[in-house]
């Protein structure tokens, strides 16, 4: 396993999460409902860091850039409605404030968004599986 990857996943993931509470704690403050919010940040932080995890993280070129775009923006859709989810149990079960809530959520649902966004979006396996780095480097 390239052990570099999941370091580099790390500091583009790093660097969405403060963009994700930013834009969320903006949005929040300025009425929108948390769930909404929530949301709203996750996707704003998304398109920013697929071009971090596509050049940063799995080094790849530009070739198959959209097709490799529109299924990183449906693993966000996903994981934007996962981390609604987790985000209102957190605020209305435990009694978390939204910015606290939100900030969890977003690391309860990280492994996942890793998985399906190496796998699935970028299609990149490791050395020895039957496909290796579809997603053109």
């Amino acid at each position: 396993m390239n052990v570099a990857q999941p370091a580099r996943f790390l500091a583009v993931g790093v660097a969405g999460y403060g963009v994700n509470l930013l834009a969320f704690a903006a949005l929040y403050a300025a009425g929108s409902p948390y769930a909404a919010a929530s949301v709203v940040a996750y996707l704003f932080s998304n398109a920013l860091m697929y071009l971090g995890n596509r050049y940063f993280t799995f080094r790849l070129g530009h070739l198959g850039f959209w097709s490799a775009y529109a299924r990183y923006l449906l693993v966000g859709l996903l994981v934007a409605g996962l981390t609604a989810i987790v985000l209102v149990f957190f605020v209305e079960v435990l009694g978390l404030h939204p910015t606290l809530g939100q900030a969890l959520a977003l690391l309860v649902v990280l492994p996942v968004a890793f998985v399906l966004i190496k796998r699935w979006t970028f299609q990149l396996r490791e050395p020895g599986s039957a496909t290796v780095g579809r997603a053109s480097r």
